[in-house]
């Protein structure tokens, strides 16, 4: 009797252990960690150790609807998170533009999940003779400012750049850009429209740009209208074993953020 009864609570506590351990495994998750541009306000910066802007809020609210997935994002300089991804170390980056032929090593790309605008920015001395209406030919001999490792402007503007007819002149950032801009260390500077004018706006509120600088910069045309996705690395060399069913499941993600507005919503916050 007492074997017997010994042995029905040996099985009950067995079958309490496993439906312990039951939820646990159903709710492990794999960590995937995105790198995102550490130096590209409002669309992706760094805030201490965080990764915020609004790419960056995008992924945080559809990482929800990611099954068995759970999002680590880390800020990193532009030209080091496109190294890890190149060399297969890291899954993705975020945001790069569709460059398939500069960047072979990158594959797939996400379903696009921002509009960005590419302007040119120049010190109104440039145009003190009268506006430069064909691109990029009448800007031949001016020195350009550009963030390390970006590509936004056209293929024309850098089959000039390596016919020597428009010099490249990279430093870290809108900030360090802009700022040359204004000592006419550069004569024009381009990235994407609103990314530009945030930067200002906070110069401004820094006490780095006054009203009277205002009329110093001046926009000009409009390079290209692109769109910012999440960047796969292609080199991985099946490290990431989970690839196909998170792009799958981050791309849906994305949509549904779109249809619902949400994506919308999250821009506005920063642009008003």
């Amino acid at each position: 009797m007492i074997a017997c009864v010994a042995r029905r609570l040996a099985s009950t506590l067995t079958l309490l252990a496993l439906l312990s351990v039951a939820p646990m495994a159903a709710c492990a998750e794999t960590l995937v960690t995105l790198l995102l541009d550490d130096a590209y306000p409002p669309y992706s910066y760094r805030t201490g150790q965080e990764a915020a802007g609004i790419y960056a809020d995008i992924l945080r609210a559809a990482e929800p609807q990611l099954r068995g997935y759970q999002l680590k994002l880390e800020p990193q300089p532009w030209r080091r998170a496109l190294a890890e991804v190149e060399a297969g170390r890291a899954l993705a980056v975020v945001p790069p533009y569709y460059r398939p032929r500069e960047r072979p090593w990158m594959a797939p790309y996400s379903v696009p999940i921002l509009e960005e605008r590419v302007v040119v920015f120049c010190h109104r001395q440039v145009f003190a003779k009268g506006p430069r209406k064909r691109w990029p030919d009448d800007y031949q001999g001016l020195r350009f400012g550009n963030n390390p490792g970006y590509l936004s402007a056209d293929q024309p503007f850098w089959q000039a750049v390596r016919r020597g007819l428009i010099l490249i002149e990279e430093a870290p950032g809108n900030r360090a850009n802009l700022q040359k801009l204004l000592r006419q260390r550069i004569d024009c500077y381009f990235n994407e429209r609103l990314t530009i004018l945030a930067e200002l706006a906070q110069m401004r509120r820094d006490g780095l740009y006054e009203p009277k600088d205002a009329t110093q910069i001046v926009e000009g045309p409009t390079i290209s209208v692109e769109h910012g996705h999440v960047g796969y690395s292609d080199t991985d060399n099946a490290r990431f074993p989970f690839k196909e069913d998170f792009v799958r499941q981050l791309n849906a993600a994305i949509e549904r953020l779109r249809k619902s507005g949400e994506i919308r919503r999250i821009v506005y916050r920063y642009t008003h």
